[in-house]
């Protein structure tokens, strides 16, 4: 009995040590009586969180003094979302929308950019930068496989003697030991499509000496899907490092229904020890270039002004013809053209099959004429199917990208989308599940330290939401519309979004690994 009076008074003194050191403490802003989830994929918990500076300097049931008090009564609070696959360089580059609001507005808080191979090798001078342009959200930046070989070999269908692939390997190095978080393919795109997988797994060994994660968008991503997953594992999977596939789908009619069987292939790796993860987005249509959906990869090469000489030369033409011709009209009905240059307005919103009714063509003379004047134009492809990506979208090892830069409601709802429709109304994902997927699942695969979570000591990336009043308001039609529901996004600890509105604040930082 004295034992157990003497254990019931420390516990009682313990309590009343932290009661009181809860009320000597005081933080910048207390966010109090919201649902809070971690980021680890577990159930909430009710407890109040304190920021102090760039910090989250408090976590408990206490309500400890603060300058400013936000009552999260009824709402969600969440890390701010990391998006692991965007092409926003391009809006901060703009240097009218460094805000990045289209992500903001969502609850995203990190982007990374670079990927699909097109990242630079030169990461400090993209630094210098953007610090000077000032960012609305924190950026990290990939390798590109793009300019490296294009730096080296140019634009042609040639292979790298081992000179050129040892010129290629330092500037790989380069962007590592400049803080670049791995190495990014985009094997569709040109000059990448060019090299063979040992190019590719030489310059990944070079980047895996610091701790790279190869991130992909593999050779096919339709009918030839499974030996693509079989290349990237041939890549990388003896290397113990982290392999990622960027925008996970299954395009083509034809391939509809085929997820499963890549599911199987990754989860049969996985099983063996391969960390293999993925990212996708919760759309039917994907988004590149015209010319690189349609077109073939010989004519491609040399790039746009080789390849606009190939689309005027006779016998050039007659076999890029015969290479579209594969495609029936069902298939061009599928491919809507996209862009915001006002010249290029009048193809804007269109099918390649609808241009050809109302100029009274084929549909390859149709995309011929496309080419030839708007060689760099976009198009929206309606090539997959919803039971594919529920499939995707079910796996453990998946998370939330957005792939968003372009004129696609992708980059505007992405995040949005997930906790409206597949939390909230289809019940695919717990919110728990979707908020991990887009938090710490992401910051834990590309090794991005303090951030992804709520804990002492992190970054205070924070967001605050009613999930009921979370709405995608972008679409196909009206893609340039921002997403809604976001009462409070903090990026390192300032007050991106207020009460539903953006600040202005260009508080981001740049990360290097």
């Amino acid at each position: 009995m004295i034992k157990k009076g003497i254990y019931l008074i420390a516990v009682l003194l313990v309590g009343l040590t932290s009661a009181v050191f809860a009320q000597k403490q005081k933080v910048d802003i207390l966010i109090k009586n919201a649902c809070v989830f971690i980021g680890d994929g577990k159930d909430s918990v009710f407890t109040n969180v304190g920021i102090t500076a760039q910090r989250i300097s408090y976590i408990g049931k206490a309500v400890v003094p603060a300058k400013e008090v936000i009552d999260g009564t009824g709402k969600y609070l969440a890390p701010g979302f990391i998006d692991p696959h965007t092409h926003a360089d391009r809006w901060i580059e703009d240097r009218n929308r460094q805000e990045m609001l289209a992500w903001l507005y969502q609850g995203v808080t990190t982007v990374f950019a670079g990927n699909d191979g097109f990242g630079p090798y030169q990461i400090s001078e993209k630094q210098k930068l953007y610090e000077e342009i000032g960012m609305g959200t924190n950026f990290a930046f990939f390798v590109g496989f793009g300019p490296v070989r294009d730096n080296i070999l140019g634009k042609m269908n040639v292979q790298p003697t081992s000179a050129q692939l040892n010129e290629m390997k330092l500037l790989v190095e380069n962007g590592m030991k400049e803080g670049a978080l791995g190495f990014s393919t985009g094997l569709i795109y040109l000059p990448q499509m060019y090299s063979k997988s040992k190019e590719i797994k030489e310059l990944y060994n070079t980047a895996a000496k610091y701790g790279a994660v190869y991130d992909t968008h593999m050779r096919s991503e339709g009918n030839k899907i499974l030996e693509s997953v079989d290349e990237v594992l041939n890549i990388g999977a003896k290397t113990g490092l982290p392999l990622h596939i960027s925008h996970l789908k299954i395009t083509g009619e034809n391939n509809w229904g085929e997820a499963q069987k890549v599911v199987d292939k990754i989860n049969e790796a996985r099983a063996n020890g391969v960390n293999l993860t993925a990212n996708q987005y919760p759309f039917i249509a994907s988004m590149t270039s015209f010319k690189a959906t349609i077109m073939p990869a010989w004519a491609q090469e040399g790039g746009n002004e080789r390849t606009l000489k190939r689309l005027n030369n006779p016998e050039d033409l007659e076999r890029i013809k015969a290479s579209l011709a594969k495609r029936n009209d069902e298939g061009y009905q599928r491919i809507v053209l996209m862009s915001n240059i006002s010249r290029l307005k009048k193809y804007t919103g269109k099918s390649v099959y609808q241009i050809a009714q109302e100029t009274n063509q084929t549909c390859v003379d149709a995309a011929i004429e496309i080419l030839k004047t708007a060689i760099t134009i976009s198009s929206v492809n309606f090539g997959m199917s919803e039971e594919d990506i529920v499939t995707f979208m079910k796996q453990p090892w998946v998370m939330t990208g957005s792939d968003g830069g372009g004129l696609h409601p992708r980059t505007y709802s992405t995040f949005t989308k997930i906790i409206e429709e597949y939390v909230q109304e289809k019940k695919v994902l717990s919110m728990s599940w979707a908020i991990h997927r887009a938090t710490g699942l992401t910051a834990t695969t590309f090794n991005i330290k303090d951030r992804g979570f709520i804990k002492e000591g992190y970054f205070a990336d924070l967001i605050v939401f009613d999930p009921n009043n979370v709405k995608a308001r972008s679409t196909f039609e009206k893609p340039e519309q921002y997403a809604q529901g976001m009462d409070y996004v903090f990026v390192n600890g300032e007050k991106a979004i207020d009460k539903g509105k953006s600040t202005g604040k260009l508080v981001g930082q740049f990360i290097k690994k």
